[in-house]
């Protein structure tokens, strides 16, 4: 993805956006349009969606739960999980033009693989000049000032299956996937947890100077509350801990060729 910009001082904001579960009552879906609002007003911001955007579990899954279900979407049955698709895609349409691209998170891959209805197809119907990246992918954000190539950043980004309790065992993963990967920012998501942490690698340059890389590692985040007044949740059967709702914020400055994570 090439992406221009003119001042050496400008800077740009990557969102990895995900694990919304729209459909479920926990869904905080104010938080949610408040940073879809955010981002189509931020200059310099993008976004790469990480996948879970909807519930996605019909009447008849064994994790189905209506006591977890809006009123919405029990009154239809049938149709609950098109109908969180369609309100999806109209609570990120403001930002069409500033999303990277879209993964399957496991929600949307159990509809289609035991349901036989594809939630990513939907979504691209209706984004078609949106990839859909699938399970994993490696973009590549090649930043230009006045038609000059000056740097780029790989991002590795994948929604993830890291399970356990502990936030270390997902960062442990993406120290992992730095042993075969090659990438500036490894991201995953699943976890509905915020974390990051930074790395830095040695490296030697075209006249054999060594530089520090700086490698930024993410987990990023959900908008899925585990403790609702008046309805259980999957969080309170298993004694998980409380969800961190929001994003991480990673900010990239391709003129010094730097990174920051904030959350």
């Amino acid at each position: 993805m090439k992406i221009g910009y003119k001042s050496v001082h400008d800077k740009f904001i990557l969102i990895p956006l995900g694990d919304l579960h729209v459909g479920n009552k926990g869904c905080d879906i104010k938080r949610v349009k408040d940073m879809v609002e955010w981002i189509r007003t931020k200059e310099n911001c993008y976004v790469l969606c990480m996948g879970d955007y909807c519930d996605c579990i019909n009447y008849t899954d064994p994790r189905f739960d209506p006591q977890t279900v809006p009123e919405k979407y029990l009154q239809d049955l049938s149709n609950a999980v098109a109908m969180q698709t369609e309100d999806f895609i109209e609570i990120i349409r403001p930002i069409a033009n500033k999303i990277i691209g879209f993964h399957r998170g496991n929600h949307e891959e159990l509809i289609r693989s035991k349901y036989h209805w594809d939630v990513m197809h939907e979504i691209h119907k209706a984004f078609p000049n949106v990839p859909i990246l699938n399970d994993a992918a490696i973009t590549r954000l090649h930043f230009t000032r006045h038609k000059t190539s000056v740097t780029c950043f790989d991002v590795f980004s994948q929604h993830g299956r890291v399970g356990g309790m502990k936030g270390g065992n997902k960062i442990n993963r993406l120290e992992d996937m730095m042993g075969f990967v090659d990438a500036d920012i490894y991201l995953i998501a699943h976890a509905h947890i915020k974390e990051s942490e930074v790395k830095t690698q040695l490296c030697l340059d075209k006249s054999l100077h060594v530089h520090h890389k700086k490698k930024l590692l993410g987990v990023t985040g959900s908008f899925l509350r585990g403790y609702c007044e008046g309805s259980g949740s999957y969080v309170e059967k298993w004694m998980l801990p409380p969800t961190d709702l929001g994003v991480i914020r990673i900010t990239i400055v391709p003129e010094s060729g730097d990174l920051h994570v904030s959350i």
